[in-house]
């Protein structure tokens, strides 16, 4: 939600209900229904005009730096937009949810590495890198770089902290010709890293304003990574329409508030929340062929429409793949999986979208599989507290927030995903819901495979979650810690599990990333600023499969928080249970196996293969202790590789002939 601060849409009795700990009523307020029933249980998106991309062929730090005014920085204010419904409640008080029911075993791993990342006030190619609140922060990892995205920027560093690029949304996007991508960039930004293509997207939304509201035509910008350095490699742009008209489509008018993205083998895909002004008009969805993405193609795409109210649905979010070994992949010809919190009860609601010739046709199944979750109270949005003031934060209500990862390990799939809500049988706070969702074989399970509302005490709130899970099914959970007493100022913290917890848990107990120094009492659209977020973002390092990175905000100073200068920070953890085996990026061969792909350390087979070449990650050191070792039968002339210590590229294999293996492994 781009934008950048909210009046205080949300009635006063409402507020009296959540802001003060435990209400005393427990109403049972309506639900919406849909007005008609769907005429078939599958919509079907419609064929998009392609778009041929333009090119940024330079290399990022050319970009010119000037400045600009903060009037001119600084978008015209926007509400938050929220769903048209009366919040739901259960049917009986649940009992008091805290403390959780599991004793913490050991403390999560420290950062391994934790450096800023971009205040509002910082100064990018192009202008402020700042452009009001809340600042969206979130990003990826890929295998050498790390790329933040806020409102209205994107910075590129190393994995070691150093700024390599930093630039305005507006600038990257400067001579992409006459389309509100270039000069009128919103926000909204999101970063993707493809582990299979080994590229990057950055995409924000764009739209030029009739007075203090947003005007049509509204965009989606799309820009993607000619090869694997996002600083020198070059950018194919993609600006696209979102609110074309036409049947089963958008009308003309409608924003794409809200988008959330999702990276598959054959698609990029999408969703967004449409409005027409305040008015709530459904969710768009939509599917960009990712082999034309990344290879500066003509763009074939698809979109559609789930029109409100003949579907009561809000924030779906599509999954995302883990991970590039091919036994991470989805299954060949798997459906993409949309996930969204439901509006009108308690469970999670999963719906499938599949494509066909080359994403530019697609069919959304409706009804969702509806996957039971604990019941709650729905948390009306502004309920944090800070200390010093009594100005609260926003935590955007029960909507499912990003990212959905999706892991496969073995013959076992699953959709991880995470809420904010909020329990008032007792002191008060807000704090995440996650849920592991079993998809295995393109099934959904109707019960969760495990799920809990994490309360490791009753004094914290703990919102604006994000999560994601390494390659051997561990989970990390990250967000924002606050409450009204110091020293808590809004903070940075995350949990986990490992695998072999108990279900429902997360006994690897919480550890904090950076403690903040300020909370946020400047004033924005004419009351105090409570937009928070409105994203964090939870990756895991595509060189490893390991390690997670994590992004959010803070402020570090009573100053800073007076003034609105939020800043971010990245940090990164693992735990010492996963092996990061995940050195070899490619074995070359010849004959019938030529090219086997081992992203992730390890392949296996049975057949007589000639290996000529492995080819690592860079950056990988090793000591002369380390060797490459072709397991089982093999030839001796191909038995290992030996006394290299810093491997970057790729390693030729002496000798020749074929090996009967059972994997490669680094030992």
């Amino acid at each position: 939600m781009t934008i950048r601060y909210r009046m205080l849409l949300t009635a006063l009795a409402f507020l009296g209900m959540f802001c003060c700990g435990a209400a005393s009523s427990h109403a049972v307020f309506g639900t919406i229904t849909p007005s008609s029933a769907p005429s078939s249980d599958v919509v079907v998106t419609a064929p998009m005009e392609p778009v041929i991309p333009y090119e940024f062929n330079d290399d990022l730090r050319s970009l010119p730096y000037f400045a600009l005014s903060s009037s001119a920085t600084i978008r015209p204010y926007r509400p938050l937009l929220r769903p048209p419904f009366v919040p739901k409640y259960p049917a009986v008080v649940p009992e008091p949810a805290f403390p959780s029911a599991y004793l913490p075993s050991a403390p999560m791993p420290a950062p391994a590495a934790n450096f800023p990342g971009l205040t509002s006030s910082d100064m990018c190619s192009g202008g402020q890198c700042g452009a009001g609140w809340p600042p969206d922060p979130n990003g990826d990892a890929g295998p050498h770089h790390y790329i933040l995205a806020v409102n209205d920027a994107y910075a590129i560093y190393s994995k070691t902290g150093t700024l390599l690029a930093s630039f305005t949304e507006n600038n990257l996007w400067s001579m992409a010709g006459s389309n509100p991508c270039n000069g009128n960039s919103q926000g909204d930004p999101i970063v993707v890293f493809d582990p299979l293509g080994d590229r990057w997207i950055l995409t924000h939304f764009a739209f030029g304003f009739n007075g203090p509201n947003p005007a049509s035509p509204f965009y989606q910008c799309i820009a993607v990574s000619k090869t694997s350095d996002p600083v020198t490699g070059g950018w194919w742009l993609y600006p696209l329409r979102m609110d074309p008209g036409g049947t089963g489509l958008p009308p003309v008018g409608d924003m794409n508030d809200y988008p959330k993205f999702g990276i598959w083998p054959d698609c990029l895909y999408m969703a967004a929340n449409e409005f027409k002004g305040n008015n709530f008009d459904g969710v768009l969805f939509a599917a960009f062929s990712r082999s034309d993405l990344e290879a500066g193609r003509t763009l074939t795409w698809t979109m559609g429409l789930l029109p409100y109210p003949t579907y009561v649905i809000f924030t779906m979010i599509p999954s995302t793949m883990l991970g590039a070994s091919p036994s991470s992949l989805p299954p060949p010809g798997a459906p993409n999986y949309f996930v969204s919190e439901s509006l009108t009860g308690f469970s999670f609601e999963v719906r499938t979208v599949s494509t066909s010739n080359n994403c530019s046709t697609g069919t959304l199944n409706v009804t969702p599989a509806l996957v039971s979750q604990a019941e709650y109270y729905y948390n009306f949005g502004v309920a944090v507290p800070q200390p010093g003031t009594t100005n609260l934060l926003d935590t955007v209500g029960d909507r499912l927030l990003q990212k959905v990862p999706y892991r496969r390990i073995g013959s076992a799939e699953s959709l991880w995903v995470v809420h904010s809500v909020m329990d008032i049988s007792g002191p008060s706070t807000v704090r995440p819901q996650w849920a592991q969702i079993d998809v295995s074989g393109g099934t959904i399970s109707t019960t969760a495979v495990q799920q809990e509302i994490y309360v490791p005490d009753a004094t914290l709130h703990r919102w604006m979650g994000s999560l994601s899970v390494d390659k051997d099914g561990n989970m990390a959970l990250g967000y924002s810690t606050s409450n009204g007493s110091l020293p808590n100022y809004p903070s940075i913290a995350y949990s986990g599990r490992l695998t072999s917890d108990p279900l429902g848990t997360l006994p690897q107990s919480e550890t904090q990333l950076v403690a903040g120094g300020g909370s946020q009492t400047n004033n924005c659209g004419g009351a105090p600023c409570d937009r928070w977020g409105d994203y964090s973002s939870m990756s895991v390092d595509p060189s490893d499969d390991c390690t997670f990175w994590y992004t959010t905000e803070y402020y570090d100073s009573p100053s800073n928080g007076s003034s609105g200068n939020w800043h971010t920070r990245i940090g990164a953890f693992r735990f010492s249970t996963c092996d990061p085996n995940a050195l070899v990026k490619k074995v070359s061969t010849s004959g019938l196996y030529s090219g086997i792909a081992a992203a992730y350390g390890t392949i296996t087979g049975n057949d007589a293969l000639d290996i000529q070449s492995i080819t690592f990650y860079e950056d990988l050191v090793l000591d002369s202790n380390y060797y490459v070792a072709l397991n089982g039968g093999y030839n001796s002339s191909l038995s290992a590789v030996t006394g290299f210590s810093a491997v970057s590229g790729t390693v030729t294999i002496s000798g020749s002939g074929t090996v009967q293996f059972g994997g490669i492994s680094i030992q």
